[in-house]
């Protein structure tokens, strides 16, 4: 790849819940902060989240955790009062008759309390401030709607100030350069067929692309082609009588070789009906003790070269 997923101002991470997409999150943030860029994890999705996972409690403004590295929490009500303050300009006095009805659209119209989630960060990524934002986004259903509201928004107010600013925004998505989507999914059946429905409706329905997908908790095949057979042939001709305890190290191998086997089928799967050129990021089945974001994070940045 002459252009990684860190090579972006915005990486949206969403995912089902249970996937860890929230550590991948915080992963990802960490390994551009210490490739030098000053980075912002932003938590989207009503929880701590990624940006919980650094020690300090996040809220709506950025706090420095360490070195390039910023957490921020996105609150609804405070993205309303700053939204409205911030784009509609004098007019958008939170006590005032432009935001009294900025608010009651928000509250009452389809699409734009999710055009404000999408706002702050989208406004975060232009600002200036920092080289890369990381959200920590919704789940995959949640963040689709997030993703089509700009110009879902666009088009009940296609013209005037609204119109403009929600434009900048689909720009901001639409442009591969500065956006990427990364789906965190699993090495099983129904997480992965989840996935590749959440790809081919982000790009049926939302502005933004898709720039890779992280495939967590796989496990990799044990042993090469010619081994594998022989290792087969032992387990089926595995004495009548074992040990009660030879009989849990044959299943437990059984077992392995399975989830191996399910975990290659998947990505074989993947491979072939994601969008051509893809990234695939691979993420190991990790043990309880070594199972930190230290451990992702190296994953993710074996997988990536870097």
């Amino acid at each position: 790849m002459t252009m990684t997923i860190l090579d972006r101002r915005l990486l949206i991470v969403g995912g089902k819940g249970g996937t860890g997409k929230s550590s991948v999150a915080a992963a990802l943030a960490e390994l551009s902060a210490f490739r030098g860029r000053r980075t912002l994890v932003v938590s989207a999705d009503g929880s701590p989240g990624a940006a919980g996972m650094f020690g300090v409690v996040p809220t709506h403004s950025a706090q420095e955790v360490t070195a390039n590295l910023h957490v921020l929490q996105i609150e609804s009500k405070a993205s309303l009062n700053e939204f409205v303050k911030g784009q509609l300009g004098p007019l958008g006095a939170v006590s005032g008759p432009v935001a009294r009805a900025f608010s009651f659209v928000a509250e009452a119209a389809p699409g734009v309390s999710e055009l404000l989630l999408v706002g702050k960060y989208a406004e975060e990524t232009r600002s200036g401030n920092w080289d890369l934002v990381v959200v920590d986004a919704a789940s995959s259903g949640h963040l689709l709607g997030e993703l089509a509201a700009p110009a879902g928004v666009g088009e009940i107010a296609p013209i005037g100030r609204l119109a403009r600013e929600t434009g900048w925004i689909v720009d901001l998505l639409a442009d591969e350069s500065i956006t990427g989507v990364v789906n965190v999914t699993l090495a099983e059946e129904v997480p992965m067929s989840e996935t590749l429905e959440f790809v081919e409706r982000l790009h049926a329905e939302t502005p933004a692309m898709l720039a890779a997908v992280v495939v967590n908790r796989t496990r990799p095949q044990l042993y090469a082609r010619a081994r594998r057979e022989e290792v087969d042939a032992l387990l089926a001709d595995r004495p009548a009588r074992l040990s009660k305890g030879a009989v849990g190290v044959f299943d437990a191998v059984q077992i392995g070789l399975d989830r191996a086997d399910v975990a290659s089928a998947i990505d074989a799967r993947l491979r072939k009906e994601l969008p051509v050129g893809t990234p695939i990021l691979h993420i190991p089945e990790l043990g309880v003790v070594d199972s930190t974001r230290a451990s992702i994070r190296e994953a993710i940045a074996d997988e990536l070269s870097l």
